[in-house]
């Protein structure tokens, strides 16, 4: 295997590079180029944002009903969740996925360990690469 596409480790953590779409309103974030997400290994979900970005996309009208939504367990307590599915654009990928923010508390814009297993994502000691199977001859 080999590596490609690395993103260099924030202060704050390893990092990659992403967008989001809402392909029924044709809503992309960011609007051009790629926004930069946290990986966070010890999120099980898939992509996490703040309110803003949930509502700049267009995602309230799509979100899953009130009586669906998932809850995540937190350190501080159980945390729902409003969600509605969508694309993520990444390493030259496109992947299905739901996007989710907190109901009544501060977000950040991560990615979650349901995406990062689809991945294929080495995270070394400074920086997060993709990994490229060599193909057999």
């Amino acid at each position: 295997m080999r590596v490609k596409g690395c993103f260099e480790a924030a202060d704050w953590g390893y990092v990659i590079e992403a967008s989001l779409l809402n392909p029924l309103a044709d809503e992309r974030f960011p609007q051009r180029g790629r926004a930069v997400f946290k990986v966070d290994t010890g999120f099980s979900g898939p992509v996490l944002v703040t309110n803003d970005i949930f509502e700049l996309l267009h995602l309230p009208n799509i979100e899953v009903p009130e009586d669906l939504r998932p809850t995540y367990t937190t350190l501080t307590g159980p945390l729902p969740m409003r969600s509605a599915p969508a694309l993520i654009q990444v390493a030259d990928r496109e992947l299905e996925t739901d996007i989710l923010t907190p109901i009544n508390a501060p977000s950040r814009v991560l990615i979650g360990f349901q995406i990062l297993k689809q991945l294929g994502l080495a995270l070394l000691k400074d920086r997060a690469c993709f990994l490229e199977v060599a193909k057999k001859r």
